[in-house]
């Protein structure tokens, strides 16, 4: 049994409210959130972190995709992979994912945007929509028991 997280950034371990910046200048990140990240992963073992976030389009060898590792490195996390979807299309991009990692069958998407999601009744099921990860909610009125499990684990 493999579980997967499919994280955003933007929305989830930043808002508007975010007073840090990322080297570039743009919203950094609330270390308070990658914590209550890692805390709510603790539950999970060995997940696997897969960014869908707008952040997987910079260099990999640029500051601010450096500033993202080093961040969720302070907390003892680290990145698995990142889907290859365009910025609408990012439920079809977790399709593809999942597709290519058979591997993984239990997995939550942290997101502050719906997207595509609802168009893929699995991955709504486990949608949590956020503004900050501590103010996550279901996306689903039936929401699947990672999600439920998840969402608990944040809110401890």
């Amino acid at each position: 049994m493999s579980f997967a997280l499919f994280l955003d950034i933007d929305g989830v371990l930043n808002t508007r409210t975010t007073v840090v910046g990322a080297p570039s200048g743009r919203t950094g990140i609330d270390e308070s959130r990658v914590r209550l990240l890692k805390k709510a992963l603790k539950q999970f073992g060995d997940a696997a972190i897969v960014l869908t976030s707008d952040w997987k389009l910079m260099r990999e060898d640029g500051d601010d995709f450096s500033y993202l590792v080093s961040m969720l490195a302070k907390f003892g996390l680290s990145l698995s992979g990142k889907t290859t979807d365009v910025w609408v299309g990012r439920g079809e991009g977790i399709q593809s994912y999942l597709a290519e990692h058979p591997e993984i069958d239990e997995y939550v998407i942290l997101d502050d945007n719906t997207f595509d999601f609802s168009n893929y009744p699995k991955l709504w099921e486990r949608l949590l929509l956020t503004n900050g990860i501590e103010n996550a909610e279901y996306a689903s009125k039936t929401p699947a028991i990672e999600a439920m499990l998840f969402l608990e684990a944040v809110k401890d």
